[in-house]
């Protein structure tokens, strides 16, 4: 039947007057982008985007911090005429700017909290809307962060919402990004004061009598509670409403039981829904103690658990939500019960997330490292700790509020830096230190303040230290510092002088490169077993020490950063997973010590190629909770007590493939490793080659070829080994010998180590064809690349940094006055390979003409 005219009109009016209400949705989806630098070079993009990815991670590049741009257009229906639109910003870095049809609609300063711009008045509704948005990652003195140990990725690298609503409507376009505040002053096992706050914008052109509305459903979905105000509000007014209620006997969040409550609130007019807006919620409270620790909901909870920076392999910071979840999920299954976001506010999803994994968290602003002395700086830090308590208020799972780490680590050492420049910088580091302990308080005077300190006096004689809550140190002993013990003296020293002050751990760790295997660490080694040595350490001392609340291992995953070189460049790698998310075992020691379901985990993930000398055992550790581990090998089995989450075994295995299988209770966990005898390796050559990570203990997996390059040993008798010289180290207690980023090559560790002032290298091989392979770098900046031939004996003795050593095979010159740094460059791998016949045995001599010699691997094949 046909619909007379004037009731389909009815209908479309009352339709448009029901719905007219608050839409939500991402327009992340094909926008054109270009950067300044290439503007003529167009391609389609989806947001959540970066501009760096890639570019961070290449040799010989800094990576692009200008202004990229974005364009999109599109098409504004006729009903936008009687509603308000606004474009929602989760997160751009780091100086954002927004135009709609050429029209300037605002500017926001600072890359990592939320942002909200009305665009109704630029909208031309009934056609299409061109908009443009230019993001700037350029380095900005009056923006933090200056400077970290971290990438500043470019782009719009969080989601990207449109939103329209009602004339009449809850503020969106304010510094909590549109958000309501729920706020539990007073929380008790049988009573919970909740006062909600929320302002409503009229931007029709009549004065509105309206009915805002609370209801407050429990954490199995009932509404226990609906509040109401009536309010008249004139045009273009904002009015502020607000709600007070008891709940009794309320339903308490922790790390255990996460129970979420969650609050609707409406805005009605003759019973027509104008807007509505949801927000979850926790009840709990928490003390921090300068001599018990942590107390949360009136019981003592150590926190552990890690930082974690917000990028990954291939993607930069522009994460899909399911990436950051993976992520939190990983760390609750760790067995973690707390996080720091290092060093800046992360995506909204992240915080919803750790709110029902049960997360404590520890959230900061990026005001890291240095400050700069401008009203301009001061004033955009206090407003991104506004921005970051305004945006997440509401989540339980928040705790601490950060708003500094390491303030003066650039200043301590920085030795150019005048008396009157360092007491400036003191001055006014203190001061915005000051105004930004005053502004969390006055936002949230119930949560926790907290800062982060590196190992140094000036934090304590500055007076910065005794502002906020509580202190988090950044403490290195046994890697930047020397001493794994030194690491609970500190904390004693720290809490006898300074007995009021609530203490938490804010980081600690290793390098740690899976490449990378001994059982014999050391520090700066890069092993997997070094960076299970320190954590085991730090883990011990922190929980013999009531009074420390709690610790956060540096870092969750290894992360991008430029600057950084060390065993894998353009990677901070003191993650306990890798960068791709792939565990290391750290990772599953500390489900050994954190989880209470059980477990068992034989570590050795990256170790399974096993090499031992004859009559020696091979050591297997296994990670477990429960007190005794059985392990199954070679037809026979072992049981061994576990200490500290750890049992180790030590084996008489055959050579060849062996299946382990360590059962603890109920469970079990099976590895297979393969056995390699080193005084067998000469006679096996024809088929496996001999390879050598000269000058080190490490044995070292390249991940491409699946080679494996053995620890270093001494020459004996009927075997292969070094004769003379040391162990290259540039830094005496680091035993990674050059952390200097090696050009040329992807197996960095592998050249980074060497033996210096070596005589030879010695393989009691039998007779035949062979080709020796040996790997060099020369690991000194300015290192010479003078032509020895061409100078006096005087003059060789005069010029420092010479370095040039003659090579011979079995007694034959096979290269002269070999200089690296002239013939190949300084701090870059090479390799020379040489074909030998042999009538049995082979010596590599190395001859030294000026300098010390040095070689770093060498490789025997048979031919």
């Amino acid at each position: 039947m046909k619909m007379p005219g004037f009731v389909f009109l009815v209908l479309l009016i009352s339709v448009t007057q029901t719905f007219s209400q608050r839409t939500e949705k991402t327009i992340n989806s094909a926008w054109e982008f270009t950067t300044a630098e290439d503007s003529e070079k167009t391609h389609k993009v989806n947001i959540p985007h970066t501009w760096n990815a890639e570019d961070p991670f290449r040799d010989g590049k800094e990576y692009f911090r200008e202004k990229g741009i974005y364009r999109k257009t599109i098409f504004a229906p006729e009903e936008w005429q009687e509603q308000q639109v606004f474009l929602k910003f989760e997160g751009s870095n780091q100086v954002t700017t927004l135009f709609v049809n050429n029209t300037l609609i605002g500017e926001h300063r600072g890359g990592y909290t939320g942002f909200v711009f009305d665009i109704t008045s630029a909208l031309l509704p009934g056609t299409e809307n061109k908009i443009r948005i230019e993001v700037d990652n350029s380095h900005n003195p009056d923006i933090p962060p200056l400077d970290a140990d971290f990438n500043f990725y470019g782009g719009i690298y969080r989601d990207l919402w449109l939103i329209t609503t009602n004339e009449v409507h809850f503020e969106m376009a304010n510094e909590a990004a549109g958000n309501f505040l729920i706020k539990t002053p007073e929380v008790s096992a049988e009573n919970a004061r909740i006062e909600i706050e929320t302002r409503v914008v009229n931007q029709s052109g009549e004065r509105k009598r309206l009915t805002v509305e609370a209801e407050i459903f429990d954490p199995q979905g009932n509404s226990v509670q609906t509040l109401r105000r009536n309010i008249g509000v004139n045009s273009e007014e904002t009015a502020e409403v607000n709600f007070e209620e008891d709940l009794k006997n309320p339903q308490l969040w922790s790390p255990s039981s996460p129970d979420l409550y969650e609050v609707e609130i409406r805005i009605m007019a003759n019973e027509q829904q104008l807007d509505v807006q949801n927000s979850k919620f926790g009840l709990r409270w928490f003390e921090a103690d300068p001599e018990t620790g942590f107390t949360l909901n009136g019981k003592p909870l150590k926190l552990i658990g890690a930082n974690r920076h917000q990028d990954f392999e291939g993607l930069g910071n522009a994460l899909p939500n399911e990436l950051h979840y993976r992520d939190y999920k990983m760390i609750k299954e760790m067995g973690a019960n707390f996080i720091r976001t290092a060093h800046y506010p992360q995506d909204p999803e992240v915080y919803r997330i750790c709110d029902e994994l049960g997360l404590v968290v520890w959230s900061e602003i990026p005001v890291i490292n240095d400050v700069t002395d401008s009203a301009a700086y001061h004033e955009v830090s206090l407003q991104m700790q506004r921005e970051q308590i305004l945006q997440f208020f509401n989540h339980p799972s928040v705790i601490l509020w950060g708003y500094m780490n390491e303030i003066f680590i650039r200043l301590v050492f920085n030795n150019e830096v005048t008396e009157a420049e360092k007491e400036a910088k003191i001055k006014t580091s203190v001061e915005l230190a000051e105004k930004l302990e005053r502004e969390t308080k006055k936002m949230d005077p119930d949560r926790l303040s907290v800062m982060a300190l590196h190992e140094n006096e000036l934090y304590n004689t500055s007076g910065i230290a005794n502002l906020p809550d509580v202190i988090g140190w950044n403490l290195y002993f046994g890697w930047y510092s020397p001493g794994l013990e030194s690491f609970g003296k500190f904390l004693d020293e720290q809490h006898q002088k300074y007995p009021n002050r609530p203490l938490i751990i804010s980081e600690y760790g290793p390098g740690a490169d899976v490449r990378n295997q001994t059982i014999d660490p050391k520090p700066w080694d890069y092993s997997e077993a070094y960076q299970l040595k320190l954590h085991r350490s730090y883990l011990n001392q922190v929980q013999e020490r009531d009074f420390i609340m709690g610790m956060a291992a540096w870092n969750f995953a290894d992360f991008g950063s430029s600057f950084r070189q060390d065993a894998m460049p353009y990677i901070n790698q003191k993650g306990l997973i890798n960068f791709d998310r792939n565990t290391k075992d750290i990772y599953h020691y500390y489900q050994a010590r954190l989880l209470e379901e059980p477990m068992v985990y034989i570590a050795g993930k990256n170790y399974q190629e096993r090499y031992v000398q004859d009559g020696e055992k091979v050591e297997i550790t296994v990670f477990s909770n429960a007190p005794e581990v059985v392990l199954k090998a070679a037809g026979g089995k072992i049981t061994s007590e576990v200490t500290e989450g750890i049992a180790i075994f030590r084996l008489s295995l055959p050579e060849g493939e062996t299946l382990l299988t360590a059962t603890a209770d109920s469970l079990s966990h099976s590895r297979e490793i393969t056995v390699f005898r080193r005084e067998n390796l000469l006679s096996s050559i024809e088929k496996k080659q001999l390879l050598v990570n000269v000058g080190t203990h490490i044995q070292y997996k390249d991940p491409v070829t699946s080679q494996v390059w053995i620890a270093d040993q001494e020459y004996r008798e009927g075997s292969f080994g070094y004769i003379g010289g040391e162990r290259y180290q540039k830094v005496l207690n680091k035993f990674l010998g050059t952390a200097s980023d090696i050009q040329g090559t992807e197996n960095d560790p592998l050249f980074q180590t060497m033996r210096e002032g070596i005589e030879a290298y010695k393989f009691d091989a039998e007779s035949g064809k062979y080709r020796v392979t040996l790997l060099f770098a020369e690991p000194e900046f300015n290192a010479s690349e003078e032509n020895i031939y061409n100078l006096s004996t005087s003059e060789k003795q005069e010029i420092t940094g010479l370095r040039s050593f003659d090579i011979k095979i079995n007694g034959k010159v096979v290269s002269e006055d070999l200089n690296l740094a002239r013939d190949y460059g300084r701090i870059r791998a090479a390799e020379i390979s040489y074909i030998v016949n042999s009538d049995g045995g082979i010596t590599v001599e190395f001859e030294a003409n000026s300098g010390k010699s040095i070689v770093s691997g060498i490789k025997l094949e048979k031919l």
